[in-house]
Formats: C-alpha cells, structure tokens, sequence
C-alpha cells in the first residue's frame, strides 16, 4: 500500500505531459496551415503576374506589327504624307478617301487597330521625325512609336522607334 500511495504522490507532482501536447499540436497544425496558404497565395499572384506580361507583351507585339504595316503603307504608296499631320492628309491631294481609311484604321494580324495621332516635326537638316501613336480598335492602352525620316528626293523613312504603351484616352 505504501507503494501505492507513493506512486500516487508523483504522479500528482509530474502530471502527465499528454494535457500540454493537445494545445501545442493545434498551433502548429495553425502555423504550418497558414504559411502553407501563404505559399500557395504567393504562388497564384506570381501566375497571375506572369498571365499579365504576357497580354501586354501580345499587345505590344499586334500593335508593333500595325505601325509596320501603316509606315510600310505610307513608304511605298504615300510618301508624300511621311512629313504631313494626320489631319493635313486629305488637304495634301495625294491618297484617296479609301487609301485614307485604310491609313487611319486597318488590321494586323488578328488585331485590328486605329490611328490616334501622327504628328512630324523637322529635325536636323535633311531628316525628320512623327510620333504615331496607334490602339487597338478594342480600346485599351495605345502605343506610341517614332518615324524617322530624310529629305532625298522626297522622304525616305529609314526607321520605326517603339516608344512604348501609353494609357490615353483619345
């Protein structure tokens, strides 16, 4: 019986540890829960980061592809609109209605796209410069891109500069 009794008192003096486990269990269940979301947030704002660049890189891209197309068009049919305002070109007498349309709105790729502004400005003696800026006809930003330009027996375009998107509304 003494042992009995002696055992009782120890165990009264060390009770079990079994008590302090169940909490301690719940917050690290809690914890790992948590950062486990935490992770998996992260991860889904990264997706949706990555979805984005590529939408605007597509963009660029369909809208790049349209101011080829309307540099190319005034290069080789309208050269003499390359030093002219946009809203100069149906003053100047040198492109139809239909051709003027066709200058102002069109369709690259599977995009179609419209003419916001074309302003050129002299540069240096011999050369010249316009800012284009086109959107796709869906709305959204508009990129604006530089023409470049020389005088030599008319306008010749030498080059296409991207500027990059702009968020205008025109």
């Amino acid at each position: 019986m003494l042992l009995g009794e002696l055992y009782g008192f120890v165990a009264m003096l060390n009770p079990p540890r079994s008590c302090c486990m169940l909490p301690l269990s719940m917050t690290v269940s809690l914890l790992l829960m948590l950062s486990s979301l935490s992770l998996q947030a992260l991860a889904l704002q990264g997706r949706s980061q990555e979805a984005l660049g590529q939408r605007r890189r597509l963009l660029e891209d369909q809208l790049m592809a349209a101011a080829q197309q309307l540099a190319g068009a005034l290069q080789r049919r309208h050269r003499c609109l390359l030093t002219l305002a946009d809203g100069q070109w149906a003053a100047a007498g040198c492109a139809s209605a239909a051709d003027l349309q066709t200058l102002r709105q069109g369709v690259a790729g599977s995009q179609a796209w419209q003419l916001l502004h074309y302003q050129p400005q002299a540069t240096a003696a011999g050369t010249g410069r316009a800012e284009l800026l086109l959107r796709g006809a869906d709305g959204g930003p508009a990129a604006a891109y530089a023409l470049h330009w020389r005088q030599q027996d008319g306008p010749q375009l030498l080059g296409l500069q991207e500027l990059g998107l702009r968020g205008v509304q025109r």
